[in-house]
């Protein structure tokens, strides 16, 4: 409702109808406390409370003013049927505390409202009041305060157009009103502030791990930096200032461009403003241009608030982070966690500047550079397993358990899961490591050509034995024989291999001489073992030989935790082999990949990002669009995917309707694959249509049909 001041004419005191009715308040308060169990924003909750205010109770105009964090200024947050004017400039002018009088400003100090029965004539009004809006010209208005406690959070101004009478219990409602409201507001300020500090802190979490994740000196922490300085802080504009104190050059970053020059050419860009001030004076420098009379320019015109926090590396490189918004403030939680990411940054670089140097130290001598290879191994993975999720940290500790010993493991899991990797990480864990690793696949080689590649064979064993042939038995002695896909050995030489374990020797193909062997033996299978064992396919003496110590593998999908880490690592590998500069990925891109099935697995993963990777020539993010389009088709489908059996009734010896239970049927998969075709199109009927290929018309039809009960 717009109230036209232009148009009114003042009428006599209207109180022959109450303004502040008891139950209109109960009212409103519990439709304001169910709207903030939906835990909307403060400002959002302002403005139900201010619509509740207007709308519900009966004022005309209303509006909300809240005492910033510093308790000098009394903000404007919400208004409600202001003239456009007015509200730009109550939003525009807060009222200070100090300086300013009014009737706000006074409820504020004092704490007890004030009503105001007719307000062209009441002396309480000052030129201050009339300045911000003509309602105080005339009418009726009451003011409260917004306590939490003692203290006051703000004020609530409600306007009737008509001079009035507040009787002293219209008076204590309203106050208990806003009284109610207060808590309200000082909740919902507390879970925000609180919500806040939780997504800067996310961010200043994911930064430092992803700064110290690389020892490369190259922009990526410059990069990292700038971009979570922005997120933290909601500033505008970023700026970072090195000088290389050593060659006194200087170089800056501003978010967008690098600039290389002498100390002389970066001098100009930042001796009249805070940046030089935080440097030379190595502390944190805030500062608002429109309050600050000292004569220091703005390194971005426009954008006058303004943070520079010192940034000092291993005493060769002295610098400044800064930040620039056009208005605002820098709150006292942003800049502590600010300084936290500047610390970390130079953490970060001062890991990257020694591991340059350690590198370059190492870089003719063999052991310092397999041991910085060791080093990023295990900040990676285990012995080259990349993973982080609980399932895969399990398997760790499970290999580092049983390499010492000389058990049998048996390793299972779908394909392309690692197996071999498994497999050689137990190998390079034990004692055997400096002996042979060997493996064989099972699957690959005929069962006879298998038996001699195992066992060996003498010389004229068979046709073409023109020589002895030392088996993969005897190679590996003293070291570890994979053995791939052990359920795809045949069963004469099932029976042949057990008795080499039993007995712990070989004996050649055409050969007497009992040999004996010393091999750790590690088994993989995607299959299912025990399975065979009971269809006759597989020996169950020998199954038991070999499972001695069984690790599963879990699948892709059930270790979602390691799905962007294992992407992020061929991003990179992949990156210094196609010499392309690929940084991550877009939120799309991540939500495709986290909801593919991966039937391939690893092995799939990796193919699918060489693929992405050899045909992407632009941008420096791999987006949905450049995922292989059977990825999201299957996502779609899995999404799309009804459940029937829940639906299939039981037939018992009584009968059924036949008729009227598979009606119910088709009705509830009718009901339920257009419900499913609006969810994916957004709710959007045209677009639902268009992808179940029928008109809109006949979806609406459709629905229609579905809406009613099923059954």
């Amino acid at each position: 409702m717009n109230v036209d001041l232009n148009n009114y004419r003042p009428v006599e005191l209207a109180a022959s109808r109450p303004l502040l009715d008891k139950d209109k308040l109960l009212e409103s308060i519990f439709r304001i406390s169910v709207f903030m169990t939906r835990h909307a924003s403060v400002d959002e909750f302002l403005k139900k409370v201010l619509d509740e205010v207007v709308d519900a109770i009966g004022f005309h105009r209303g509006i909300i003013r809240l005492v910033d964090e510093n308790r000098q200024l009394l903000v404007a947050k919400v208004v409600k049927n202001y003239t456009p004017e007015e509200a730009e400039r109550a939003f525009a002018v807060p009222l200070d505390l100090n300086r300013h009088d009014g009737v706000a400003v006074r409820v504020v100090k004092s704490g007890q409202p004030i009503t105001i029965e007719d307000a062209a004539t009441d002396p309480r009004i000052t030129d201050t009041d009339r300045m911000l809006t003509k309602i105080y010209n005339h009418g009726s208005i009451f003011c409260a305060p917004l306590k939490a406690g003692e203290d006051v959070i703000g004020i609530l101004a409600a306007w009737w157009q008509h001079e009035t009478k507040f009787y002293p219990e219209q008076i204590s409602l309203f106050q208990a009103f806003a009284g109610q409201i207060s808590i309200m507001i000082h909740n919902a300020k507390l879970l925000e502030a609180n919500a806040e500090k939780i997504r800067m802190l996310m961010i200043l979490q994911q930064a430092v791990s992803e700064m110290n994740s690389s020892y490369v000196l190259d922009n990526r922490i410059l990069e990292i930096l700038s971009r979570s300085a922005l997120e933290i802080s909601a500033a505008d504009r970023v700026l970072v200032y090195f000088l290389d104190m050593t060659r006194n050059r200087c170089f800056i970053y501003d978010g967008e461009k690098v600039f290389m020059g002498d100390k002389v050419a970066g001098d100009q860009r930042i001796r009249q403003g805070i940046i030089a001030r935080a440097i030379d004076e190595n502390t944190r420098v805030i500062r608002d241009a429109a309050s600050d009379p000292s004569s220091l320019a703005p390194a971005f015109a426009g954008f006058s608030v303004e943070i520079a926090i010192p940034l000092l590396i291993k005493d060769k490189f002295r610098g400044a982070l800064y930040l620039a918004k056009k208005t605002g403030e820098y709150l006292s939680d942003q800049i502590n966690i600010l300084d936290i990411l500047v610390n970390n940054a130079v953490t970060a670089y001062d890991n990257a500047i020694m591991h340059s140097l350690l590198s370059l130290e190492a870089k003719n001598l063999k052991t310092e550079v397999e041991a910085l290879k060791k080093r990023e191994d295990m900040l990676l993975g285990f012995h080259d397993i990349r993973g982080q999720s609980d399932k895969m940290m399990d398997i760790f500790r499970m290999v580092e358990n049983v390499a010492s010993h000389n058990t049998n493991v048996l390793v299972q899991g779908e394909s392309g899961t690692g197996k071999e990797l498994i497999a050689r990480a137990i190998h390079r864990h034990s004692d055997r490591r400096a002996k042979n690793f060997v493996d064989v696949n099972c699957a690959a080689i005929p069962g006879t050509l298998l038996e001699s590649e195992l066992f060996g064979y003498e010389a004229g064993a068979f046709t073409d034995a023109r020589k002895r042939k030392i088996g993969l038995l005897e190679y590996a002695s003293g070291g570890s024989l994979l053995l791939d896909e052990i359920g795809d050995m045949n069963i004469h030489l099932q029976a042949k291999f057990l008795r080499m374990l039993e007995d712990g020797y070989i004996r050649r193909l055409g050969g007497t001489e009992n040999i004996p062997v010393d091999v750790r033996f590690i088994f993989s299978s995607n299959q299912d073992l025990t399975r065979m064992v009971a269809e006759g396919t597989f020996r169950e003496d020998l199954f038991y030989r070999v499972s001695v110590v069984p690790i599963v593998i879990p699948p892709l999908r059930e270790r979602m935790e390691d799905i962007m880490l294992l992407a992020q690592y061929y991003v990179d590998e992949f990156n210094h082999k196609f010499k392309k500069n690929i940084r991550g990925f877009s939120r799309d891109a991540e939500l495709i990949l986290k909801n593919y099935a991966w039937p391939g697995n690893v092995r799939e993963l990796k193919n699918i990002i060489e693929r992405v990777m050899i045909l992407k020539h632009s941008g420096n993010r791999i987006t949905a669009e450049n995922l292989p389009v059977e990825m999201k088709t299957a996502i779609d489908q899995k999404d799309a995917r009804i459940p029937v059996m829940p639906w299939m009734p039981d037939v018992t010896t009584e009968g059924m309707d036949y008729e009227r239970m598979t009606d119910k049927m088709n009705r509830q998969i009718n009901k339920t694959i257009l419900e499913n075709a609006l969810n994916m199109a957004g709710q959007n009927k045209s677009k639902a249509a268009k992808m179940l290929n029928i008109s809109r018309y006949k979806l609406m039809r459709e629905l229609n049909k579905t809406s009613g009960p099923v059954g």
